[in-house]
């Protein structure tokens, strides 16, 4: 960091959470923006502004973000009028591994220091760098765990016939059950047989909007609604009827 012995450390805070995060304690704007101040009050930092990213995804790029593009400008200054970009956290810069890794590498070759309070990590030192680095590779682990996690549990869902999300096209809600829909179920037998033929999705769409068969919604067919239905029928699974037809 450039600031000298004796002298304020002169930092800016960045917040960041998405939209599903604003309500959780200890994510929040205002939770990440009080630990920032309680570490400058404790270490004699000179807070010169708090930038924020509300309701962004840490998935975006850093250049990407509205808040993210004035710390980007701090990085790419040759006269930066601050020491260091301060967060609670440091996958409040990014929750996929290389776009951090991508951040942590610009904040060390340039003249403006990154702290996470957190993870009491300092890229000043080159034992905080390889901590950095570390750290998000056990994140993305995470992040890739609980993705299988909730696509084994929506699978679960699927085979048990419950209701997890958006009806598809052939099923119709049954209480808390998804049940088969014969006319639509008639629809994707048709859809199917013309895929198998060759026939492209735009004309299958064509063949069925000529046949007065609406899509879910009571709207034309599409190439890509066509394209999205054959898709999620084949995840969800053929009736045992029709399979064994």
């Amino acid at each position: 960091m450039s600031g000298s012995p004796g002298e304020l450390l002169r930092v800016v805070g960045y917040t960041r959470c998405s939209t599903e995060e604003q309500a959780v304690d200890g994510v929040s704007l205002a939770t990440q923006q009080g630990r920032i101040e309680a570490w400058c009050e404790a270490t004699g930092a000179e807070l010169m502004d708090v930038i924020e990213d509300g309701g962004v995804s840490g998935t975006r790029r850093l250049a990407d973000r509205p808040g993210g593009t004035r710390v980007a400008s701090l990085l790419a200054a040759r006269n930066p009028e601050v020491d260091a970009v301060v967060v609670a956290r440091l996958d409040r810069l990014g929750r996929d591994a290389s776009e951090a890794l991508r951040c942590l590498r610009k904040f060390a070759s340039g003249s403006v220091g990154l702290v996470s309070i957190a993870d009491q990590i300092d890229l000043s030192t080159p034992q905080g760098r390889a901590m950095a680095q570390v750290t998000f590779v056990f994140a993305e682990l995470e992040r890739s765990l609980i993705a299988q996690r909730t696509s084994d549990a929506l699978c679960e869902l699927r085979s048990q016939g419950r209701i997890y999300g958006p009806v598809p096209f052939g099923s119709r809600r049954a209480g808390d059950q998804l049940v088969p829909d014969d006319d639509e179920q008639h629809a994707l037998r048709r859809m199917r047989r013309l895929r198998a033929k060759g026939k492209s999705y735009e004309a299958i769409a064509q063949s069925l909007n000529r046949s007065g068969i609406v899509a879910k919604q009571g709207g034309p067919w599409i190439k890509t609604s066509v394209r999205s239905v054959l898709a999620t029928s084949e995840k969800v699974g053929r009736p045992k009827a029709e399979a064994a037809a």
